[in-house]
């Protein structure tokens, strides 16, 4: 057995993209979502531009969100029935042509709220097909540390996408943005279909109707704890975007401008880059408890914002916060490996779905709470709720994880 594929050697990023099928879906994958994020904020600058309205603007941005509670459960599932392959290429090309629609001058509000929903609808069933394929071209732990790497280009991907869009939307315009986004999306498809092997649909002959399937991996992952504790660490992970929702007004609050806004907001994201990058080499192996050490570690420095901390102090706290999400990396991969392949698209458009609607249901919860109390206490407060959550969620999946092995 290669090194590669030990199941106990330690595995490198060299060991992933020395596989030509990895690195297809690696380059697919970046090409598209960097030009996906820029095109999404720049069509939410240009309608804020255009119509002068926040709510206008708020509407646009929900709908690069909303989405994905329907695709996840109703449309996930199309990963199993259908060849990955085929339904990622075919996404791929449907969001190009609908891009390009959009990009014609002139176009309706309403029609490109429309075009907007039907292309973000299509992530589903291409994010579930992507993560299905990664764990059969990277087995064992080769999938933690492809996981991993996707991640870090999915936040590096909206850190520069969000900070570029509304830029290149000043300089070219937003017609030339969305065609450039249809031209990433082309290319990802091609990518794709050279790149990747086909391989014929998993689901099993007899399987149900979509909803059927949905309700037939829900009850899959309800009964087996460590599936179901995965699914919701998603929870006490919502926790800790206060601060990223709330920077501005927590800037404001100690007496600094959209500058140190700006540098909270993004100290999540680089966070969890840091951790991505640098947790791996000091836990090649995570066990239960550094599960629940990390878990406790990405909530609990946020209570340390009762004593309103300086900038640096505060940004210090959040990136804290943030490379200890990294634990959750390995959970879903397990996760993914976990669930039979006859029904693991659906499960992962599910997980993602978790993942969508608590973070949704986070973020206007702070942004409501907040209007009435001090950012500071909004922030603290939520880093300890979703501490004692995940305290329960940790000492819950150490003492499962003492009695079970993985799943099957």
């Amino acid at each position: 057995m290669s090194k590669a594929a030990g199941e106990h050697d330690r595995v490198s990023y060299a060991d992933i993209f020395a596989v030509p099928e990895f690195r297809a879906l690696f380059i697919s994958r970046g090409l598209s979502t960097v030009g996906d994020y820029t095109a999404r904020a720049g069509l939410v600058v240009a309608v804020f531009t255009e119509t002068g309205s926040e709510a206008l603007m708020g509407v646009t941005f929900a709908l690069t969100v909303l989405p994905d509670l329907i695709g996840g459960p109703l449309l996930a599932g199309l990963a199993d029935r259908l060849p990955r392959r085929a339904v990622m290429v075919a996404t791929d090309v449907g969001r190009a042509l609908l891009v390009l629609v959009m990009a014609i001058p002139g176009m309706p509000l309403i029609a490109l709220w429309g075009l907007l929903f039907a292309i973000r609808l299509m992530d589903s069933p291409f994010g579930s097909s992507y993560m299905s394929t990664m764990s059969v071209v990277l087995p064992g732990k080769q999938l933690v540390k492809g996981t991993a790497v996707t991640q870090l280009v999915n936040h590096v991907s909206y850190t520069v996408g969000y900070a570029l869009g509304g830029v290149v939307v000043a300089l070219v315009g937003l017609s030339t943005v969305l065609v450039l986004n249809a031209a990433t999306f082309t290319i990802s498809a091609l990518i794709v279909l050279f790149g990747v092997v086909g391989r014929p649909a998993t689901a099993l002959p007899d399987s149900s109707s979509w909803v059927g399937s949905t309700r037939t991996a829900v009850r899959y992952i309800v009964g087996r704890p460590r599936l179901l504790i995965t699914m919701l660490f998603a929870i006490a992970i919502a926790a800790t975007l206060a601060t990223e929702t709330l920077a501005a007004p927590y800037a404001v609050q100690i007496g600094y401008g959209p500058e140190i806004a700006g540098m909270l907001m993004g100290a999540g994201p680089a966070g969890i880059v840091l951790g991505i990058w640098i947790l791996p080499m000091l836990i090649p192996d995570q066990g239960p408890r550094h599960v629940a050490a990390l878990s406790i570690l990405s909530c609990a420095p946020l209570i340390l914002f009762f004593v309103i901390p300086t900038p640096a102090a505060a940004l210090a706290l959040i990136i804290v916060s943030g490379a200890s999400l990294y634990y959750y990396i390995p959970l879903q991969a397990e996760y993914t490996q976990t669930v039979p392949d006859s029904m693991r698209g659906q499960a992962v458009g599910l997980m993602f779905t978790m993942m969508r609607v608590t973070q949704g249901l986070a973020i206007l919860t702070f942004g409501l709470v907040a209007t009435n109390v001090l950012s500071s206490t909004v922030i603290a407060v939520s880093g300890a709720i979703g501490t004692a959550i995940a305290l329960v969620l940790s000492m819950w999946w150490v003492r499962t994880c003492r009695t079970t092995a993985v799943p099957q």
